[in-house]
């Protein structure tokens, strides 16, 4: 039970990393946030000319935001992408270490746990029939999760010294 709770949180973890939200710059004098995804559909809000969003998701040719703590859509046709640009990228020892250390942990944790999940195994075929010789446990994961954590901070460490030397 444990351990599938556990896979879940990563997976999770794993697909919220991954979601990137964009921003756009509003070209338009006035837009309009619909409450849904057509131009009938009743508007909750509006957006001036040269404001910023960030989207929650695409949908088409409208973009998923988040306006007064509510859910709208605007349509992309008058939205301009903002790119980041190459001095935002190149952010140093912080940048270089953020991008390596939240990835390396999980991956490290995921092996961590991979391999004493299979040093629990019985040799004979008891296994596959449900015995273990024993349970994973709380400790287990704490002391998992600190190895994973100094090898982690040291590969980002190391990862945001490189990018931190590439700035000059």
């Amino acid at each position: 039970m444990k351990i599938s709770i556990f896979k879940w949180f990563i997976f999770v973890l794993l697909i919220s990393q991954s979601a990137i939200s964009q921003t756009y710059i509003v070209k338009a004098k006035t837009l309009n946030v619909r409450e849904e995804t057509t131009k009938n559909s009743t508007v909750i809000g509006k957006l001036n000319e040269n404001d910023t969003i960030k989207s929650i998701s695409n949908e088409g040719d409208w973009i998923k935001i988040m306006i007064s703590e509510k859910e709208g859509f605007v349509n992309k046709n008058y939205l301009e992408e903002i790119k980041p640009t190459e001095e935002i990228i190149k952010g140093g020892f912080k940048n270089g270490f953020k991008k390596v250390f939240g990835t390396t942990f999980i991956i490290i944790l995921l092996i961590l746990l991979g391999y004493r999940k299979m040093k629990g195994k019985v040799s004979d075929g008891r296994y596959s029939k449900g015995y273990k010789e024993y349970e994973i446990s709380t400790k287990d994961y704490i002391i998992d999760g600190i190895y994973a954590l100094i090898i982690s901070s040291f590969i980002a460490l190391i990862f945001g010294i490189i990018a931190w030397i590439k700035t000059f």
